[in-house]
């Protein structure tokens, strides 16, 4: 029986020796992802299929993989099998570079929308690879992971992860520019966001050992990059031959918010050769078309170096060769070696349903055979398309009374069905002037209001049609009209990812003058109680008004109100009218408003219009307020801003300062409502007004419209702070601490004097020093230097040293900076605990402490006896136990465990110490 077991164990360790064996030489995995894709009717379905790619080590047999276990997220893992290959399984494909690529594809129903963590991890990476745990790097696992969203679709539609259409391994040689691009495709129309990672070796934890690729023989002459925006990924330049690997996450982002992250893990092999990559040439790097166009577009590579031996490459991939309606092509469709230079055509009919927010890209790789008949050298060029909606056409607009109608023609090119995409119109309107130019790219009308949020179109006599009722008589607008596409759920009742279309040409209209225009409201005195305003007003427009229906006589009635508003209920008459039988006799009329309070108040007017001798208006100007000017003092300075409410449009605002003559001499012209009024000398006053000038741009008014604001005055003096100053502490938790001795448990305070930091600065006399004992306490004044070079000082919290601090600067006029940096010092808490004890009563080592502790709030600490109860405890850090049970029984000579839990003051507050405490204690009573 022994002899039995003697040779089981003897065969067992056998196995588990040559297992480990073929263990340490199965290498495996070259590079990978996980895509995954929504089931049925995303509105109702929770199943997904995920989509598990593989590059593998061709040659390495004992580790491939016909299955592979995919988790879920949700707590559930199954075994997929492997779904390529020409007879799969077991098979994956071969490919160049001894790779084999392998896809495995399973499905999962969650029980509920969310975020889960999809993930596969594999015992073995390659061996051999230089940036992970050299020289062992087949001793780390493979992981790769997709955090995928089921959103919920009445808010976020359907979802599917990008797919990476890019192949994740390629050739570089040493000293040459390496270039790769993942090219991500997502058919959601999602944008995405591209950004270097650190391998894993499971969810949640990097492979140990890990320099990105440029920190191998790294320099100025090694760096790596990527573009968060295109994906490309540029090394400039490899400085030593052998296989490197590298992580990226692709991040998809929905309406601004990230919704799915795909980890591709990549390997890019690096040989020491002589050979320069092939050159791929396009005439762009960038297109914007309208749908409906054609992209034809030569593309050529050519072989720098050795052109009369090398061969080359060219191939395409990328987002418009998958698109259902459409596809791109690269024609001739030869993927051989031929002699450079190699030219191919991308041509891509674009069509409506290609309309997208976000760029197509597509990846040309020119490889030569440098390195054989089926491989080489390779470069990416990569190709950013954007398919724009085209305008709608022939926007007509006509002017009624108070409104304004809009005709555009029906059909709209892309006038397709809800379900391809097309939602309906956006009408923009803005008030006069020259149109902003449009950028055809990124067609954002900007200066133009939004006037409908349901773009449901509207046909009248067979014309698409839009009602403005929101007009003002008189008024000049412009439009233009947007077509409004989107990505939407199977069922059609949700959207997402909104794109416009270019905006139509712009058309503008002349509303009826039928009603006087306010031209002037400007302050011409200045007083608390004495001052004036003059008003002023066009008389309406003889050919829109009509005097038959509306006979005289006609009257003006003005009325006011205090402040700058446009609240009907603020304004009243003010007793001022003024009356004529005749239209030819209401002629434009001014009047001065008196015994104001113009200094403290602005004041804005309207002017109600009767005809007929009738009690109701026929209508009322639009309110029109005075420029209202504010002055803040502060060092050397005067800060000026004005506000206004006026009808027109005013393109510039004249400062005007008083001279010590008293009389206002022209500052400077601005066109936004603030200046800042520098070099001045504090101590004096310094007044000032306002001079707008501006236009209604209609043809028949007065132009410009010139208008003052009232005087203000203000006396500079120093309100500023000076410059934070830069704080450093240096606590002594580097040194040998002890905490017995609490008046060394210092901290020492040091900090940059902003006069000689900071060129804004220059007058700092003295420093507050401020302290927390934790992070998110108040700060409390703790100190004060009165010397601008004295920039040290010493804090003694008490028995610890745990806590925040922060300083300020002040002038000699008492101004504080902001505070400085805040620095925060953390304890080093010590406890150690002895293994024996001698509760004796020989006044030597009679009780178990810690020796030495510092920096301890609590403690958790428990004995127990060998049957695993519990015979002592206590919260109390010091201990201090006897040799006594819970009950003040002495406990018997012998060896007894512990657990201890620690506790530590920080500037978080008390919390545990990550490591707890655990061992044996020898008590020892009677001497042998």
């Amino acid at each position: 029986m022994f002899e039995n077991n003697y040779m089981l164990r003897y065969l067992l360790s056998a196995f588990i020796i040559l297992l480990a064996s073929q263990v340490a030489l199965a290498t495996h995995n070259r590079a990978g992802q996980i895509s995954v894709r929504q089931v049925g009717d995303c509105t109702q379905s929770l199943t997904i299929e995920a989509t598990i790619i593989t590059y593998t080590k061709a040659s390495s047999r004992p580790a491939d993989r016909d299955t592979l276990t995919i988790c879920w997220g949700d707590g559930n893992c199954q075994r997929v099998l492997r779904n390529n290959g020409p007879g799969n399984p077991p098979d994956g494909e071969l490919l160049e570079n001894d790779t084999k690529f392998n896809i495995y594809i399973a499905e999962h129903t969650y029980a509920a929308r969310g975020t889960y963590v999809i993930s596969m991890t594999d015992p073995n990476r390659n061996g051999g690879i230089l940036n992970v745990n050299f020289p062992n790097s087949e001793q780390i696992r493979f992981h790769i992971q997709t955090t995928y969203t089921i959103p919920n679709p009445q808010f976020q539609g359907c979802n599917d992860t990008p797919v990476l259409l890019q192949p994740p391994i390629d050739i570089g040689c040493v000293g040459q520019i390496f270039t790769h691009n993942p090219n991500a495709y997502d058919v959601d129309g999602d944008s995405l966001s591209y950004h270097f990672i650190t391998p894993l070796q499971e969810v949640g934890q990097v492979v140990p050992n890990y320099f990105f690729p440029n920190m191998i023989n790294s320099g100025s002459n090694n760096q790596i990059t990527i573009d968060e925006v295109t994906g490309d990924i540029v090394w400039n330049a490899p400085q030593k031959p052998g296989e490197y690997n590298l992580a990226m996450i692709i991040v998809s982002h929905r309406d601004g918010e990230p919704i799915d992250t795909v980890v591709r893990d990549m390997q890019i092999l690096i040989e020491d050769c002589a050979n320069q990559p092939p050159i791929v040439e396009t005439a762009y790097d960038e297109i914007c078309v309208i749908a409906g166009e054609v992209i034809e577009l030569p593309v050529t590579v050519t072989a720098p170096a050795f052109e009369d031996k090398q061969l080359v490459r060219l191939t395409a991939l990328g987002g418009p060769f998958e698109v259902d309606i459409s596809p791109a092509t690269f024609l001739p469709n030869d993927n051989s070696f031929q002699a450079d230079p190699l030219t191919k055509t991308f041509r891509w009919e674009t069509q409506c349903e290609h309309i997208s927010d976000q760029y197509y890209s597509v990846v040309f790789r020119g490889v030569d055979n440098w390195f054989g008949d089926t491989t080489g050298l390779a470069t990416l060029k990569t190709l950013r398309i954007k398919v724009i909606g085209p305008p709608p056409e022939n926007l007509d607009v006509e002017a009624g009374s108070g409104q304004v109608e809009l005709f555009w023609d029906n059909p709209y090119v892309c006038d397709m069905t809800l379900d391809d995409g097309f939602r309906g119109f956006i009408v923009w309107r803005r008030e006069g002037g020259n149109p902003p130019p449009i950028d055809t790219c990124a067609p954002e009308l900007i200066g133009y209001t939004q006037l409908n949020f349901d773009p449901t179109p509207t046909i009248v006599d067979g014309r698409y049609y839009f009602l403005d009722d929101q007009v003002e008589r008189g008024r000049n607008y412009c439009y233009r009209v947007t077509a409004q596409f989107s990505r939407i759920t199977e069922t059609g009742n949700y959207i997402y990812n909104l794109v416009e279309s270019l905006p139509s040409d712009e058309v503008c209209v002349q509303l009826n003058r039928d009603i006087p225009l306010i031209t002037k409201v400007d302050v011409e005195t200045t007083s608390a109680s004495e001052g004036t305003i003059g008003v002023c007003w066009t008389k309406p427009k003889a050919e829109d008004l009509d005097t038959v229906m509306n006979p005289g006589p006609y009257t003006y009635e003005v009325l006011r109100a205090t402040g700058i508003t446009e609240d009907d209920a603020d304004f009243f008459p003010i007793n001022i009218s003024f009356t004529s039988e005749t239209f030819a006799g209401a002629n434009d009329t001014c009047f001065t408003d008196m015994g104001l309070n113009t200094l403290a108040e602005a004041y804005t007017y309207k002017i109600n219009f009767y005809v007929g001798g009738g009690n109701v208006p026929l209508g009322s100007t639009n309110p029109a307020s005075s420029v209202f000017l504010t002055v803040a003092p502060t060092d050397e300075a005067n800060v000026l801003s004005w506000s206004e409410m006026v009808p027109w449009e005013n393109d510039e605002y004249t400062i005007l300062r008083q001279n010590d003559q008293g009389e206002f001499e022209e500052l400077a012209t601005v066109s936004a409502q603030n200046y800042r009024d520098e070099g001045l000398t504090n101590g004096q006053e310094y007044c000032y007004k306002i001079r707008s000038s501006g236009s209604y741009r209609v043809d028949g008014v007065p132009s410009p419209l010139i208008n003052h604001s009232q005087i203000a005055c203000q006396t500079p003096f120093d309100n500023v702070p000076p410059c934070p100053p830069e704080l450093v502490v240096d606590d002594i938790c580097d040194d040998n601490v002890d905490c017995t001795q609490i008046d060394l448990l210092v901290n020492q305070l040091d900090w940059t004097n902003p006069n000689e930091t900071c060129e804004d600065t220059d007058d700092v006399a003295s420093y507050n020093i401020y302290y927390s004992p934790t992070q998110d306490g108040e700060f409390t004044l703790i100190g004060m230097t009165n010397d601008a070079n004295d920039n040290f000082f010493d804090h003694q919290p008490g028995e610890s040293i745990a806590g925040c601090y922060a300083v300020t600067a002040l002038d000699g006029l008492g101004n504080e900076s902001q505070r400085s940096n805040i620095v925060c010092v953390e304890n080093c808490p010590i406890y150690d605990l002895p293994n024996a004890f001698t509760p004796n009563g020989d006044g030597q080592n009679d009780v178990f402490v810690p020796y030495p502790y510092c920096f301890v709030a609590e403690v958790e600490f428990k004995v127990f006896n060998r049957w695993g109860q519990v015979v002592y405890e206590t919260s109390d850090p010091s201990l201090n136990w006897n040799g006594d049970n819970l009950r003040g029984e002495q406990l018997a000579d012998g060896t007894y465990y512990y657990t201890c839990r620690v506790f530590a003051q920080t500037v978080d507050g008390i919390v545990p110490l990550e490591e707890e405490l655990s061992g044996y204690i020898e008590l020892i009573r009677s001497t042998r």
